[in-house]
């Protein structure tokens, strides 16, 4: 027995290893850069001249929170997770429902096409939807002006425009996520409560606020959380989409810039880590407990 153990723990001690390296080692390390000074310059080599590595407690924590740029992205990171969570969650609740509607025809066809952006580069929807957006060739602004509309918006160097923007690339690049834990949800409803509440008289609305909804709440509550964590980690679309535009607005990307921008603060970007994850792992605690997901993976 003790030499299968042994064995055992031989074969898995590589795996384990690699674990700790390639993923808890840089956790440990930026938290510690976080109380650091460490910036271009001294990080992760001395230069002459360079401010000496040390040790500044809580300041850039203190720096970050007293910054108004820090502020303004904390505000519209969340402010960007209610909006998008909630098209998001529209939109697969009603996809979904069209998709399991006895009326839809060729549903196979329908469910290849409406995941397709699961199965395209990111780098590459966005690109295409910038062209859409874009304020002179974009096909978006032509339909507007060819509706009549003489002043369009200018969807790449406005904030609010951009951002509006942003929710629709961010619905289109989702919710086959949400679709497909929403489909699978639908499914576990018998069909003998619907029958019985059409046998009540209740309408198509009716059956899927007091029958349907009911049901599905645990998946649909999951596939929310879930959602709503990427939308507060956003990051990549922005970036390519107009990353100096969104400087301010996103969490990440404003972390991102206090690492690699005109006057790099790996301290500083660091800090800006720690806090949205500690901030994502307190809204992910609470939501979890709220919605209990966690007596369902008990049960």
């Amino acid at each position: 027995m003790k030499k299968t153990t042994t064995i055992a723990l031989f074969l898995i001690l590589p795996g384990i290893a690699a674990f700790l390296f390639f993923n808890l080692w840089p956790i440990v390390y930026s938290i510690y850069l976080a109380f650091t000074n460490a910036q271009l310059g001294n990080f992760p080599v001395q230069a002459p001249q360079a401010p000496k590595l040390t040790f500044v407690g809580l300041e850039n924590f203190r720096w970050i929170l007293s910054d108004e740029k820090f502020r303004s992205a904390f505000v519209w990171t969340w402010l960007f997770v209610l909006t998008s969570v909630t098209l998001k969650a529209l939109a697969g609740i009603f996809l979904s429902l069209l998709y399991n509607s006895r009326y839809v025809k060729g549903k196979n066809i329908y469910r290849s096409l409406l995941i397709i952006p699961w199965a395209l580069p990111l780098l590459f929807s966005v690109t295409v939807w910038k062209f859409m957006f874009d304020p002179i060739f974009g096909p978006v602004n032509q339909v507007l002006k060819s509706l009549g509309i003489h002043t369009l918006p200018n969807w790449i160097n406005d904030p609010v425009w951009g951002f509006v923007a942003l929710n629709v690339i961010e619905v289109w690049l989702a919710y086959p996520f949400m679709m497909t834990v929403i489909t699978a949800a639908l499914q576990s409803v018998p069909d003998t409560l619907v029958e019985a509440a059409i046998i009540d008289g209740a309408n198509y609305w009716q059956r899927i606020r007091h029958v349907v909804l009911p049901i599905i709440g645990k998946p649909v509550a999951f596939a929310t959380i879930l959602t709503s964590a990427s939308s507060f980690q956003y990051f990549m679309v922005p970036y390519i989409y107009n990353s100096s535009l969104f400087e301010d607005r996103f969490l990440l990307l404003y972390g991102f810039r206090k690492a690699f921008g005109a006057t790099p603060h790996y301290g500083r970007a660091a800090a800006v880590m720690v806090i949205a994850t500690t901030v994502l792992a307190v809204y992910m605690y609470v939501n979890v407990r709220i919605t209990r997901l966690q007596e369902g993976a008990r049960g």
